[in-house]
């Protein structure tokens, strides 16, 4: 239990790193609102054990009505960023666009993440969500290493 705790807190803190990394890309301007994140640790069974676990980061961003970019362009406009800091489009995960809203998936080294744009023009919320699912921990795998902050 303890390799998966350390597994658990390597993966929150990728995590936590990359959609830091993520929001960044938004210009403080263009945002009206920011949640905190919003996502949390989740059993990985529907059996009630207590491991495996995985984590998911998740913030929301409400951009201006009257800002410089729809949450469509800025999604647009964060894909070529992505796939530069390896996130590499998951076109087959991806479903159909609602009549409101569009989610693309990306993936890295295990990592799902998902940007879901709103589509509804002002005055509905001009919201763009952002996801980070990890891998599951493992009982098999020994703790990775402590990632360092980049300085």
């Amino acid at each position: 239990m303890a390799t998966q705790q350390a597994q658990l807190t390597t993966l929150i803190s990728r995590a936590d790193g990359w959609g830091a990394e993520i929001i960044a890309q938004i210009p403080e301007p263009e945002i009206k609102t920011l949640t905190d994140n919003i996502g949390g640790m989740r059993a990985a069974s529907d059996y009630y054990k207590e491991w495996p676990k995985y984590y998911y980061w998740e913030q929301l961003a409400v951009l201006h009505p009257d800002g410089p970019r729809t949450p469509t362009q800025l999604a647009d406009d964060l894909e070529p960023w992505l796939q530069d800091h390896g996130w590499k489009r998951y076109k087959a995960h991806e479903r159909p666009p609602a009549d409101d809203r569009f989610t693309r998936y990306y993936v890295q080294d295990g990592y799902l993440l998902g940007v879901e744009a709103y589509t509804v023009a002002p005055p509905r919320a001009q919201t763009v969500g952002f996801t980070i699912l990890t891998p599951e921990t493992d009982p098999h795998e020994p703790a990775p290493p402590t990632p360092t902050p980049d300085l």
